[in-house]
Protein backbone atom coordinates (compact mmCIF):
# COMPACT_ATOMS: atom_id res chain seq x y z
CA UNK A 1 0.00 0.00 0.00
CA UNK A 2 1.01 3.54 -0.76
CA UNK A 3 2.41 5.37 2.72
CA UNK A 4 3.80 8.97 2.89
CA UNK A 5 7.29 9.76 4.64
CA UNK A 6 9.71 12.36 4.57
CA UNK A 7 13.39 12.31 3.16
CA UNK A 8 15.05 14.96 5.53
CA UNK A 9 18.23 16.17 4.80
CA UNK A 10 19.84 18.03 8.41
CA UNK A 11 22.28 20.85 7.55
CA UNK A 12 25.49 19.32 7.31
CA UNK A 13 24.34 15.60 8.16
CA UNK A 14 23.12 12.75 6.02
CA UNK A 15 19.57 12.41 5.24
CA UNK A 16 17.43 10.15 6.95
CA UNK A 17 13.59 8.87 6.27
CA UNK A 18 11.00 9.14 8.70
CA UNK A 19 7.30 8.12 8.26
CA UNK A 20 4.40 10.75 8.09
CA UNK A 21 2.97 8.84 11.34
CA UNK A 22 0.86 9.86 13.13
CA UNK A 23 -1.33 12.48 11.98
CA UNK A 24 -1.63 14.89 12.45
CA UNK A 25 2.48 15.30 12.07
CA UNK A 26 4.33 18.13 13.67
CA UNK A 27 7.63 19.73 13.36
CA UNK A 28 9.41 22.12 14.83
CA UNK A 29 12.66 22.91 17.54
CA UNK A 30 10.80 21.86 20.45
CA UNK A 31 11.36 18.03 21.26
CA UNK A 32 7.72 17.36 21.48
CA UNK A 33 7.67 17.82 18.59
CA UNK A 34 7.01 14.16 15.86
CA UNK A 35 10.25 15.65 13.98
CA UNK A 36 12.47 17.68 15.93
CA UNK A 37 14.55 20.39 13.93
CA UNK A 38 18.22 21.34 15.85
CA UNK A 39 18.30 24.80 14.27
CA UNK A 40 17.75 27.85 16.76
CA UNK A 41 16.79 29.77 13.61
CA UNK A 42 13.32 27.62 13.26
CA UNK A 43 10.36 28.44 15.73
CA UNK A 44 9.63 25.79 18.53
CA UNK A 45 6.56 24.89 16.82
CA UNK A 46 7.10 25.53 13.09
CA UNK A 47 4.92 23.63 10.99
CA UNK A 48 2.22 20.64 10.67
CA UNK A 49 1.05 18.31 8.10
CA UNK A 50 -2.33 17.09 8.64
CA UNK A 51 -4.89 15.12 6.17
CA UNK A 52 -7.47 16.46 4.38
CA UNK A 53 -9.82 13.81 3.09
CA UNK A 54 -7.47 11.86 0.73
CA UNK A 55 -5.03 14.58 0.85
CA UNK A 56 -1.86 15.29 3.16
CA UNK A 57 -1.63 19.39 3.85
CA UNK A 58 1.56 21.24 5.11
CA UNK A 59 0.70 24.57 7.05
CA UNK A 60 2.22 26.97 8.83
CA UNK A 61 2.02 26.59 12.66
CA UNK A 62 2.72 30.18 13.23
CA UNK A 63 6.40 30.50 12.54
CA UNK A 64 8.73 33.00 12.66
CA UNK A 65 9.94 32.59 9.11
CA UNK A 66 7.73 30.84 7.74
CA UNK A 67 7.71 27.49 5.07
CA UNK A 68 8.55 27.52 1.78
CA UNK A 69 7.06 24.77 -0.90
CA UNK A 70 9.32 24.03 -4.09
CA UNK A 71 10.65 27.58 -3.62
CA UNK A 72 7.41 29.56 -3.00
CA UNK A 73 6.29 30.80 0.06
CA UNK A 74 3.13 29.00 1.40
CA UNK A 75 0.21 29.13 4.48
CA UNK A 76 -0.49 25.39 3.13
CA UNK A 77 -0.31 23.61 0.14
CA UNK A 78 -1.45 20.23 -0.60
CA UNK A 79 1.15 17.55 -0.91
CA UNK A 80 2.25 16.02 -3.75
CA UNK A 81 5.22 13.05 -4.34
CA UNK A 82 8.37 15.31 -4.67
CA UNK A 83 7.51 18.21 -2.69
CA UNK A 84 10.53 19.92 -1.34
CA UNK A 85 9.58 21.76 2.26
CA UNK A 86 11.72 24.43 3.55
CA UNK A 87 11.29 26.75 6.77
CA UNK A 88 12.53 30.29 5.47
CA UNK A 89 16.23 30.75 6.37
CA UNK A 90 19.09 29.24 4.34
CA UNK A 91 21.08 26.53 4.47
CA UNK A 92 18.59 24.97 7.59
CA UNK A 93 16.78 21.50 6.82
CA UNK A 94 15.10 20.31 3.41
CA UNK A 95 12.31 17.79 3.54
CA UNK A 96 11.41 16.12 0.61
CA UNK A 97 7.57 14.42 0.62
CA UNK A 98 7.21 11.10 -0.68
CA UNK A 99 4.55 8.87 -1.08
CA UNK A 100 6.39 5.02 -1.16
CA UNK A 101 5.13 1.03 -1.55
CA UNK A 102 6.21 -0.66 1.58
CA UNK A 103 6.21 -4.46 1.98
CA UNK A 104 5.97 -6.38 5.07
CA UNK A 105 9.70 -6.95 6.59
CA UNK A 106 10.84 -10.59 7.17
CA UNK A 107 10.95 -11.77 10.87
CA UNK A 108 14.72 -11.90 11.18
CA UNK A 109 14.80 -8.06 10.10
CA UNK A 110 11.89 -6.89 12.63
CA UNK A 111 14.08 -8.78 15.57
CA UNK A 112 17.28 -6.67 13.95
CA UNK A 113 14.88 -3.66 14.10
CA UNK A 114 13.63 -4.38 17.81
CA UNK A 115 17.29 -5.05 18.54
CA UNK A 116 18.38 -1.85 17.30
CA UNK A 117 15.35 0.11 18.54
CA UNK A 118 16.21 -1.12 22.35
CA UNK A 119 20.06 -0.15 21.98
CA UNK A 120 18.63 3.81 20.75
CA UNK A 121 16.78 3.14 23.98
CA UNK A 122 19.05 2.50 26.34
CA UNK A 123 20.78 5.58 25.19
CA UNK A 124 18.31 7.44 25.74
CA UNK A 125 17.20 5.82 29.41
CA UNK A 126 20.98 6.99 30.25
CA UNK A 127 20.98 10.68 29.62
CA UNK A 128 17.28 11.08 31.33
CA UNK A 129 18.52 8.99 34.43
CA UNK A 130 21.62 11.39 34.79
CA UNK A 131 23.92 8.76 35.23
CA UNK A 132 27.46 9.77 34.66
CA UNK A 133 29.26 11.15 31.45
CA UNK A 134 31.27 8.04 31.19
CA UNK A 135 28.14 5.93 31.51
CA UNK A 136 26.11 7.40 29.03
CA UNK A 137 29.17 7.55 26.74
CA UNK A 138 29.49 3.62 27.45
CA UNK A 139 25.90 3.25 27.02
CA UNK A 140 26.72 5.09 23.28
CA UNK A 141 29.72 2.50 22.16
CA UNK A 142 27.50 -0.40 23.51
CA UNK A 143 24.33 0.58 21.30
CA UNK A 144 26.60 1.52 18.30
CA UNK A 145 28.55 -2.47 18.53
CA UNK A 146 24.50 -4.13 18.65
CA UNK A 147 23.56 -1.50 15.81
CA UNK A 148 26.58 -2.12 13.70
CA UNK A 149 27.50 -5.85 14.61
CA UNK A 150 31.09 -4.74 15.61
CA UNK A 151 33.48 -6.77 18.27
CA UNK A 152 34.90 -3.73 19.68
CA UNK A 153 33.85 -0.27 19.93
CA UNK A 154 35.68 3.09 21.29
CA UNK A 155 35.11 6.42 22.00
CA UNK A 156 38.00 8.73 21.39
CA UNK A 157 38.42 12.43 22.15
CA UNK A 158 40.81 14.78 20.21
CA UNK A 159 43.92 16.30 22.79
CA UNK A 160 47.39 17.99 21.83
CA UNK A 161 48.71 14.76 21.66
CA UNK A 162 46.84 12.75 18.85
CA UNK A 163 43.18 10.69 19.84
CA UNK A 164 42.77 9.67 23.65
CA UNK A 165 40.62 6.60 24.20
CA UNK A 166 38.06 7.73 26.99
CA UNK A 167 35.88 4.52 26.47
CA UNK A 168 36.44 1.04 25.54
CA UNK A 169 34.01 -1.82 24.89
CA UNK A 170 33.30 -5.33 23.60
CA UNK A 171 30.22 -6.87 22.16
CA UNK A 172 28.22 -8.25 24.79
CA UNK A 173 28.19 -4.71 27.19
CA UNK A 174 31.59 -5.66 28.61
CA UNK A 175 34.59 -3.73 29.08
CA UNK A 176 37.50 -4.37 26.82
CA UNK A 177 41.18 -3.87 28.71
CA UNK A 178 43.06 -4.40 25.34
CA UNK A 179 44.19 -1.32 23.09
CA UNK A 180 42.75 0.08 20.02
CA UNK A 181 45.89 -1.20 18.25
CA UNK A 182 45.14 0.94 14.76
CA UNK A 183 47.77 3.58 13.64
CA UNK A 184 46.92 6.98 14.09
CA UNK A 185 47.48 7.94 10.56
CA UNK A 186 44.10 5.68 9.53
CA UNK A 187 41.98 7.26 12.51
CA UNK A 188 43.18 10.97 11.19
CA UNK A 189 41.92 10.17 7.91
CA UNK A 190 38.25 9.48 9.32
CA UNK A 191 39.11 12.99 11.02
CA UNK A 192 40.40 14.77 8.03
CA UNK A 193 37.78 13.59 5.49
CA UNK A 194 34.82 14.60 8.03
CA UNK A 195 32.93 11.76 6.20
CA UNK A 196 29.36 11.70 7.84
CA UNK A 197 29.97 8.05 8.46
CA UNK A 198 33.35 6.25 7.30
CA UNK A 199 32.65 2.25 6.52
CA UNK A 200 36.09 0.56 5.86
CA UNK A 201 36.87 -2.83 5.11
CA UNK A 202 40.30 -4.75 5.25
CA UNK A 203 41.38 -7.79 3.14
CA UNK A 204 44.98 -8.76 4.52
CA UNK A 205 46.10 -10.25 1.03
CA UNK A 206 45.64 -6.70 -0.32
CA UNK A 207 49.20 -4.55 -0.49
CA UNK A 208 49.62 -1.56 1.62
CA UNK A 209 47.44 -2.83 4.34
CA UNK A 210 48.93 -1.63 7.23
CA UNK A 211 50.63 -4.50 9.40
CA UNK A 212 49.08 -3.78 12.59
CA UNK A 213 45.46 -3.91 11.46
CA UNK A 214 46.55 -7.62 9.83
CA UNK A 215 48.04 -8.57 13.36
CA UNK A 216 44.38 -7.63 14.37
CA UNK A 217 42.80 -9.63 11.97
CA UNK A 218 40.31 -6.44 11.49
CA UNK A 219 38.54 -6.80 8.31
CA UNK A 220 35.85 -4.22 9.06
CA UNK A 221 35.83 -0.51 10.53
CA UNK A 222 32.80 1.67 11.13
CA UNK A 223 34.19 5.29 12.25
CA UNK A 224 31.86 8.60 12.80
CA UNK A 225 33.43 11.82 13.61
CA UNK A 226 32.22 13.34 16.84
CA UNK A 227 31.28 17.22 15.88
CA UNK A 228 31.55 20.17 18.32
CA UNK A 229 27.90 21.76 19.06
CA UNK A 230 27.06 25.28 20.01
CA UNK A 231 24.58 25.78 22.43
CA UNK A 232 22.52 29.10 23.08
CA UNK A 233 20.30 28.34 25.74
CA UNK A 234 18.76 25.12 26.67
CA UNK A 235 16.35 25.03 23.60
CA UNK A 236 18.46 26.58 21.05
CA UNK A 237 21.28 24.24 19.86
CA UNK A 238 23.19 23.75 16.80
CA UNK A 239 25.69 21.84 14.75
CA UNK A 240 29.07 23.30 13.91
CA UNK A 241 30.56 21.61 10.95
CA UNK A 242 33.67 22.24 9.64
CA UNK A 243 37.45 20.17 10.00
CA UNK A 244 38.77 22.31 12.97
CA UNK A 245 35.58 21.23 14.89
CA UNK A 246 36.07 17.80 14.99
CA UNK A 247 36.29 16.40 18.56
CA UNK A 248 36.69 13.27 18.39
CA UNK A 249 35.32 9.53 16.89
CA UNK A 250 32.93 6.78 17.74
CA UNK A 251 35.38 3.98 16.20
CA UNK A 252 33.91 0.41 15.89
CA UNK A 253 36.32 -2.50 14.28
CA UNK A 254 35.09 -6.21 14.00
CA UNK A 255 37.23 -9.28 12.42
CA UNK A 256 34.47 -10.30 10.22
CA UNK A 257 33.74 -8.93 6.65
CA UNK A 258 30.30 -7.71 6.95
CA UNK A 259 28.54 -6.42 4.24
CA UNK A 260 27.78 -2.22 3.94
CA UNK A 261 25.65 -0.87 6.21
CA UNK A 262 22.12 -0.63 5.87
CA UNK A 263 20.63 3.13 5.84
CA UNK A 264 18.49 2.56 8.65
CA UNK A 265 21.95 1.60 10.63
CA UNK A 266 23.88 4.29 9.32
CA UNK A 267 21.39 6.86 10.35
CA UNK A 268 21.35 4.93 13.90
CA UNK A 269 25.05 5.40 14.09
CA UNK A 270 25.16 8.87 13.32
CA UNK A 271 22.81 9.92 15.46
CA UNK A 272 24.56 8.13 18.72
CA UNK A 273 27.48 10.19 17.55
CA UNK A 274 25.42 13.72 17.48
CA UNK A 275 24.21 12.44 21.06
CA UNK A 276 27.52 11.85 22.43
CA UNK A 277 28.52 15.24 20.89
CA UNK A 278 25.71 17.02 23.15
CA UNK A 279 26.53 15.06 26.10
CA UNK A 280 30.29 15.64 25.60
CA UNK A 281 29.57 19.37 25.11
CA UNK A 282 27.03 19.77 28.21
CA UNK A 283 29.62 18.33 30.22
CA UNK A 284 31.69 21.03 29.05
CA UNK A 285 29.89 23.43 29.42
CA UNK A 286 29.36 21.96 33.21
CA UNK A 287 32.79 22.24 33.59
CA UNK A 288 33.26 26.32 32.30
CA UNK A 289 30.35 27.01 34.70
CA UNK A 290 32.04 25.17 37.45
CA UNK A 291 35.24 27.08 36.58
CA UNK A 292 33.43 30.78 36.22
CA UNK A 293 31.66 30.53 39.75
CA UNK A 294 35.04 29.74 40.81
CA UNK A 295 36.81 32.41 39.46
CA UNK A 296 33.60 34.45 40.38
CA UNK A 297 34.13 33.61 44.25
CA UNK A 298 37.99 34.56 44.03
CA UNK A 299 37.40 37.21 42.26
CA UNK A 300 34.94 38.75 44.97
CA UNK A 301 37.43 37.53 47.60
CA UNK A 302 40.07 39.57 45.65
CA UNK A 303 37.27 42.41 45.73
CA UNK A 304 36.49 42.53 49.39
CA UNK A 305 40.36 42.49 50.48
CA UNK A 306 40.79 45.22 47.70
CA UNK A 307 37.71 47.74 49.58
CA UNK A 308 39.56 46.48 52.94
CA UNK A 309 43.00 48.22 51.79
CA UNK A 310 41.08 51.49 51.34
CA UNK A 311 40.53 53.80 54.29
CA UNK A 312 37.13 52.70 55.96
CA UNK A 313 34.52 55.38 56.61
CA UNK A 314 35.64 55.94 60.62
CA UNK A 315 39.27 56.19 59.27
CA UNK A 316 38.75 59.47 57.92
CA UNK A 317 39.41 62.57 60.04
CA UNK A 318 36.17 63.46 60.85
CA UNK A 319 36.81 66.68 63.04
CA UNK A 320 39.73 69.04 63.53
CA UNK A 321 41.97 70.59 61.30
CA UNK A 322 41.63 68.66 58.74
CA UNK A 323 38.31 66.62 57.17
CA UNK A 324 38.46 63.88 54.38
CA UNK A 325 36.04 61.74 52.71
CA UNK A 326 37.12 58.80 49.89
CA UNK A 327 35.27 57.00 47.23
CA UNK A 328 36.21 54.08 44.90
CA UNK A 329 34.17 52.10 42.27
CA UNK A 330 36.29 49.91 40.05
CA UNK A 331 34.91 49.40 36.97
CA UNK A 332 35.32 45.23 37.02
CA UNK A 333 35.50 43.57 40.04
CA UNK A 334 38.90 44.53 40.91
CA UNK A 335 40.62 47.90 39.96
CA UNK A 336 43.81 49.43 39.91
CA UNK A 337 42.93 52.84 41.54
CA UNK A 338 44.63 53.26 45.19
CA UNK A 339 44.57 56.24 47.61
CA UNK A 340 45.06 56.51 51.30
CA UNK A 341 44.98 59.24 53.95
CA UNK A 342 47.73 58.32 56.65
CA UNK A 343 48.39 60.01 60.09
CA UNK A 344 51.72 61.30 61.10
CA UNK A 345 51.13 62.72 64.35
CA UNK A 346 48.97 65.93 65.14
CA UNK A 347 50.06 68.11 63.04
CA UNK A 348 50.90 66.15 59.70
CA UNK A 349 48.67 63.83 57.28
CA UNK A 350 50.03 62.20 54.52
CA UNK A 351 47.97 61.82 51.33
CA UNK A 352 48.02 59.53 48.06
CA UNK A 353 46.60 58.36 45.07
CA UNK A 354 47.58 56.57 42.27
CA UNK A 355 45.91 55.12 39.10
CA UNK A 356 47.78 51.93 37.88
CA UNK A 357 48.00 51.32 33.96
CA UNK A 358 45.25 48.51 32.79
CA UNK A 359 42.70 47.04 33.86
CA UNK A 360 41.83 43.62 36.57
CA UNK A 361 44.10 41.69 38.72
CA UNK A 362 47.20 42.49 37.34
CA UNK A 363 46.86 46.24 38.11
CA UNK A 364 44.92 45.57 41.48
CA UNK A 365 47.69 43.76 42.58
CA UNK A 366 50.54 46.20 41.82
CA UNK A 367 48.17 48.72 43.25
CA UNK A 368 48.64 46.71 46.34
CA UNK A 369 52.38 46.66 46.30
CA UNK A 370 52.59 50.51 45.91
CA UNK A 371 50.29 50.74 48.77
CA UNK A 372 52.67 48.92 50.93
CA UNK A 373 55.86 50.96 49.50
CA UNK A 374 53.91 54.24 50.12
CA UNK A 375 53.13 53.05 53.56
CA UNK A 376 57.17 52.13 54.65
CA UNK A 377 58.25 55.28 53.29
CA UNK A 378 56.58 58.15 55.18
CA UNK A 379 57.22 56.46 57.76
CA UNK A 380 60.50 57.61 57.25
CA UNK A 381 59.19 61.21 57.02
CA UNK A 382 60.51 61.01 53.33
CA UNK A 383 60.16 63.99 50.99
CA UNK A 384 57.16 63.15 47.90
CA UNK A 385 59.69 63.25 45.16
CA UNK A 386 62.01 60.85 46.83
CA UNK A 387 59.67 58.60 47.57
CA UNK A 388 58.54 58.64 43.41
CA UNK A 389 62.06 57.97 43.06
CA UNK A 390 61.78 54.58 45.20
CA UNK A 391 58.93 53.89 43.32
CA UNK A 392 60.21 54.44 40.12
CA UNK A 393 62.88 52.25 40.84
CA UNK A 394 60.65 49.41 42.67
CA UNK A 395 58.15 49.31 39.26
CA UNK A 396 61.09 49.31 37.29
CA UNK A 397 62.69 46.29 38.81
CA UNK A 398 59.05 44.35 39.47
CA UNK A 399 57.35 44.69 35.88
CA UNK A 400 60.82 46.25 33.56
CA UNK A 401 58.52 48.95 32.29
CA UNK A 402 55.51 46.65 31.39
CA UNK A 403 53.26 48.64 33.80
CA UNK A 404 53.43 52.38 35.43
CA UNK A 405 51.42 54.54 37.68
CA UNK A 406 50.38 58.05 38.02
CA UNK A 407 50.96 59.05 41.29
CA UNK A 408 50.22 62.42 43.69
CA UNK A 409 51.62 62.51 47.45
CA UNK A 410 51.16 65.82 49.48
CA UNK A 411 52.07 65.99 53.23
CA UNK A 412 49.62 68.16 54.84
CA UNK A 413 50.82 70.14 57.34
CA UNK A 414 48.24 71.89 60.05
CA UNK A 415 50.33 75.33 59.87
CA UNK A 416 53.75 74.78 57.49
CA UNK A 417 53.05 75.04 53.54
CA UNK A 418 51.56 71.84 52.06
CA UNK A 419 54.87 69.67 50.47
CA UNK A 420 53.73 67.66 47.33
CA UNK A 421 54.76 66.47 43.83
CA UNK A 422 52.87 65.09 40.86
CA UNK A 423 53.91 61.82 39.08
CA UNK A 424 51.56 62.30 35.57
CA UNK A 425 48.14 62.19 37.65
CA UNK A 426 44.98 64.10 36.64
CA UNK A 427 45.74 67.74 38.29
CA UNK A 428 43.73 67.86 41.89
CA UNK A 429 41.56 71.05 42.19
CA UNK A 430 41.78 73.14 44.72
CA UNK A 431 38.90 75.31 45.78
CA UNK A 432 39.58 78.24 47.76
CA UNK A 433 36.76 79.33 50.33
CA UNK A 434 36.30 82.26 47.64
CA UNK A 435 35.07 79.81 44.93
CA UNK A 436 38.05 79.97 42.74
CA UNK A 437 39.93 76.91 41.72
CA UNK A 438 43.64 76.18 40.73
CA UNK A 439 45.06 72.99 39.70
CA UNK A 440 48.20 71.47 40.97
CA UNK A 441 49.81 70.36 37.74
CA UNK A 442 52.64 67.44 37.33
CA UNK A 443 55.94 68.01 37.94
CA UNK A 444 57.40 65.13 36.82
CA UNK A 445 56.14 61.75 34.65
CA UNK A 446 54.12 58.35 35.91
CA UNK A 447 56.72 56.47 37.55
CA UNK A 448 57.58 53.01 36.54
CA UNK A 449 58.40 54.18 33.36
CA UNK A 450 61.80 55.40 32.47
CA UNK A 451 65.30 54.87 34.61
CA UNK A 452 66.43 58.38 34.23
CA UNK A 453 62.60 60.27 35.21
CA UNK A 454 62.93 62.58 38.12
CA UNK A 455 60.50 64.46 40.03
CA UNK A 456 60.35 68.13 42.12
CA UNK A 457 58.77 69.05 45.18
CA UNK A 458 56.61 71.64 45.14
CA UNK A 459 54.65 73.94 48.27
CA UNK A 460 51.90 75.26 48.47
CA UNK A 461 50.45 77.06 51.86
CA UNK A 462 46.70 75.95 52.66
CA UNK A 463 44.42 78.70 53.59
CA UNK A 464 41.06 78.29 55.94
CA UNK A 465 38.18 76.52 54.20
CA UNK A 466 40.01 75.25 51.52
CA UNK A 467 39.08 71.98 49.65
CA UNK A 468 41.44 69.86 48.13
CA UNK A 469 40.09 67.58 45.50
CA UNK A 470 41.87 64.57 44.46
CA UNK A 471 40.29 62.47 41.79
CA UNK A 472 41.42 59.55 38.85
CA UNK A 473 40.91 59.73 35.23
CA UNK A 474 37.57 57.53 35.53
CA UNK A 475 35.59 60.56 36.98
CA UNK A 476 36.58 63.12 33.96
CA UNK A 477 36.56 60.73 31.46
CA UNK A 478 33.31 59.07 32.73
CA UNK A 479 30.82 58.76 29.22
CA UNK A 480 27.44 58.98 28.52
CA UNK A 481 25.22 57.22 25.69
CA UNK A 482 26.92 59.77 23.27
CA UNK A 483 30.55 58.60 24.17
CA UNK A 484 30.59 62.52 25.89
CA UNK A 485 32.84 63.03 28.88
CA UNK A 486 32.18 64.13 31.98
CA UNK A 487 34.82 66.38 31.99
CA UNK A 488 36.90 68.44 34.67
CA UNK A 489 34.18 71.46 34.21
CA UNK A 490 31.47 69.73 35.51
CA UNK A 491 33.15 68.87 38.58
CA UNK A 492 34.66 71.83 39.55
CA UNK A 493 30.28 73.24 38.64
CA UNK A 494 29.39 70.87 41.35
CA UNK A 495 31.80 71.88 43.96
CA UNK A 496 31.38 75.46 43.44
CA UNK A 497 27.75 74.63 43.68
CA UNK A 498 28.17 73.49 47.41
CA UNK A 499 30.61 75.55 49.05
CA UNK A 500 29.32 74.64 52.55
CA UNK A 501 29.26 70.42 52.21
CA UNK A 502 31.14 68.59 54.18
CA UNK A 503 33.90 66.27 52.39
CA UNK A 504 31.11 63.33 52.74
CA UNK A 505 28.44 65.16 51.52
CA UNK A 506 30.78 66.55 48.26
CA UNK A 507 31.47 62.77 47.40
CA UNK A 508 27.54 62.11 47.02
CA UNK A 509 27.25 65.34 45.31
CA UNK A 510 29.45 64.15 42.49
CA UNK A 511 28.61 60.86 42.63
CA UNK A 512 24.94 61.28 42.45
CA UNK A 513 25.76 64.10 39.54
CA UNK A 514 28.14 61.62 37.41
CA UNK A 515 25.49 59.02 38.14
CA UNK A 516 22.89 61.54 36.36
CA UNK A 517 25.56 62.34 33.64
CA UNK A 518 26.29 59.17 32.22
CA UNK A 519 22.46 57.21 33.02
CA UNK A 520 23.92 53.87 34.15
CA UNK A 521 26.31 53.51 31.03
CA UNK A 522 28.76 50.97 31.86
CA UNK A 523 32.00 52.63 32.60
CA UNK A 524 35.51 51.71 31.26
CA UNK A 525 37.90 52.84 34.05
CA UNK A 526 37.92 52.86 37.77
CA UNK A 527 36.02 55.97 39.69
CA UNK A 528 37.80 57.18 42.68
CA UNK A 529 37.53 60.35 44.44
CA UNK A 530 39.19 61.74 47.56
CA UNK A 531 38.33 65.22 49.43
CA UNK A 532 40.14 67.08 52.35
CA UNK A 533 38.36 69.90 54.15
CA UNK A 534 41.06 72.44 55.51
CA UNK A 535 40.12 73.87 58.74
CA UNK A 536 42.50 74.76 61.13
CA UNK A 537 41.83 76.04 64.81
Amino acid sequence: MNNAALDVKPPGASAFRVPLDPLPFTIGRSPENHLVLRDNRTSRNHAIIRRDGADLIVADAGSRNGIDVNGLKEQAHVLRHGDVIRFGVDDSYELTFLLETTTAMPTHANHGGLRKLRSMLEVARSIQGALSIDEVLTAVVDSALEITNCDRGFLLLASKDGLETRIAREAGRRPLTEDLGIPAKVLHKALRTRSDLLNMHFDSSLDGVDASIVKLAVRSVVCVPLIKVRAGDLSETALVGTIADSIGLLYMDSRLHHPELTANSRDLVQSLAIEASFVLENARLLDEERQKQKMDQEMRIAQTIQQDLLPAAEQYPQTGWLRAAGLSIPSRQVGGDYFDILPAGDDRFDIVMADVSGKGVSSALLASLLQGAFIMSTAEHIPPAVILDRLNRFLLTRTSGEKYATMFLASIYRDAPMRWANAGHCSPLLVRANGNVFELAATGMPVGMLEVATWKDAALRLEPGDLLVLYTDGVSEAMNAQREQYGVERLVAVLQANPSLPPAGLIDAVKADIASFTGGAAQRDDLTLLMLRYKPD
